[in-house]
Parts: C-alpha cells; sequence; structure tokens
C-alpha cells in the first residue's frame, strides 16, 4: 500500500524547487540569446550579418544570396535597396499585361555603371541581383582577366508574354513577369566583344571568363542557364529570380 505522505514529499513539496529551476533556465535562455542579438549586431559585418538589411556597395557574403531571395518576399524592403543606392532608376506601376503575364514590383533601370543599350525592366529582386552581380562579379573578373572594364551589356530583353522556350504550350516564361534577363555577351572599353554564342567552351581568354561569369551568377540568381543547359540557350546565359533552384 502506497504511503501517502511518502507521496506528498516527493512530488508536492519539490515541485517549487523544479519551477525555481526551470524559471531560472528560461530566464538564462532569453539573457544569452539577446546578448547573442546584441552581439550580432554589433560586431559581424553586413555582408554575413543576417539581422542588417542588404546594401548593393557591400562586398558579397555568405548571406548575400539568402537576403536577395528574402527581398521576394517583402516589396518595400527592396525597393529600400535601391534607394540606398547609386542607381538611376524609375518605378513601374503594377499591372496585367497580357494573359498570366504581369508587371508587380518592377522597376526600370535607367543607369548603373554600363550601359545595356537602353532601360531594362526587372522585378526589384532580379534588378538587385542583377547590379550586385554587375559590380562585384563581372566588372572585377574582367579588370582581373583584360585588365579592362566592361562597359556594355548585350542583351535579347527581359520583359516578354511567353511560354517557357516561347512552345505554343506550357508554363509561362520567367520573362512574362519581367523576372528575367537573357545576356547574349559583352562589351570591353577598348571595343573588343565578348560573344557567348562564339567564345562559350573555348580554351581561350574569352571563354574561360564566360566560364567564371556562369559560376558566379549563380551566387546571385535563383536560375542560371547557359549554352550547356539545352540549344534553345546556345547563345546567350539566362538569369532569372524565379521558384526554381538551377545552376547550368
Amino acid at each position: 500500500m502506497l504511503n501517502k505522505s511518502w507521496l506528498y514529499n516527493k512530488y508536492m513539496k519539490t515541485t517549487p524547487t523544479r519551477l525555481l529551476r526551470y524559471s531560472f533556465i528560461v530566464i538564462l535562455s532569453v539573457v544569452i540569446m539577446l546578448a547573442v542579438y546584441r552581439l550580432t549586431n554589433l560586431y559581424l559585418p553586413n555582408n554575413i550579418n543576417p539581422l542588417k538589411p542588404l546594401f548593393i556597395n557591400d562586398e558579397p557574403g555568405l548571406m548575400t544570396k539568402h537576403k536577395i531571395r528574402q527581398l521576394k518576399k517583402d516589396a518595400e524592403s527592396c525597393f529600400a535597396v535601391l534607394a540606398n543606392s547609386d542607381l538611376k532608376y524609375q518605378l513601374i506601376p503594377d499591372k496585367i499585361t497580357g494573359e498570366s503575364c504581369a508587371f508587380q514590383n518592377v522597376v526600370m533601370l535607367e543607369q548603373s555603371t554600363i550601359s545595356y543599350g537602353g532601360d531594362i525592366v526587372l522585378k526589384c529582386p532580379a534588378l538587385v541581383a542583377l547590379v550586385i552581380w554587375e559590380k562585384h562579379d563581372l566588372q572585377p573578373l574582367a579588370i582581373k582577366k583584360f585588365g579592362q572594364k566592361i562597359i556594355r551589356i548585350r542583351h535579347y530583353g527581359t520583359y516578354a508574354c511567353r511560354n517557357v522556350n516561347n512552345a505554343k504550350q506550357g508554363r509561362r516564361s520567367q520573362h512574362a513577369y519581367a523576372n528575367a534577363i537573357d545576356i547574349a555577351g559583352f562589351v570591353l572599353a577598348d571595343g573588343s566583344e565578348i560573344s557567348i554564342l562564339k567564345d562559350w567552351n573555348q580554351n581561350t581568354e574569352n571563354g574561360e571568363f564566360l566560364a567564371s561569369l556562369h559560376e558566379s551568377a549563380c551566387q546571385r540568381f535563383i536560375t542560371v542557364l547557359g549554352p550547356n543547359y539545352n540549344d534553345f540557350h546556345k547563345n546567350h546565359f539566362h538569369f532569372d529570380h524565379g521558384g526554381w533552384s538551377i545552376c547550368r
């Protein structure tokens, strides 16, 4: 037969002690988390600090691609990234542009450090990825490889209300949402040109340059497709900020 007095002493009298112990652990955990939060904000550089906003001029780090992805969920934060840069741009009003085609949170880039042969229109996160890639990958690679900057990017456009690979049926391309750009080549400061159609996969400086660019773009965009992907991309790189994580 159980001793009721023993049960009372074992479970009831020890309850306050247990509560105190658990309360202490909870309070200590909160204090530690607050301290970590504070120290992270104070001492971690922006490019590896997940708590700091993204800045285009910051050297890319471990958190850069994640921060660009997060901009897809927060249009105002994305527009703030552009506002804190030296880019010239205009916001484009949201609108339906065709069947399952639309502009939403779209920006017209008027001027960066490179000419695109005219204004380009892209969704805000895709534009942020593009200018970060341009500033921190494209130009440094060009200077390292050729000793000069890129002055122009040749491209096949950003927005087009069409399906993937221009198919008559199927899912819409990211171009249908102004969420992609197709890049065909580059012009160096001395006027010489680098062509994806002619120079890709060649054992030359131009070929090595293009291979490095393709690899670097995979750190900025969600989808990167090149000539190795299929014949539809034999003459350009496709960069987009859609839902499929691909680097081919």
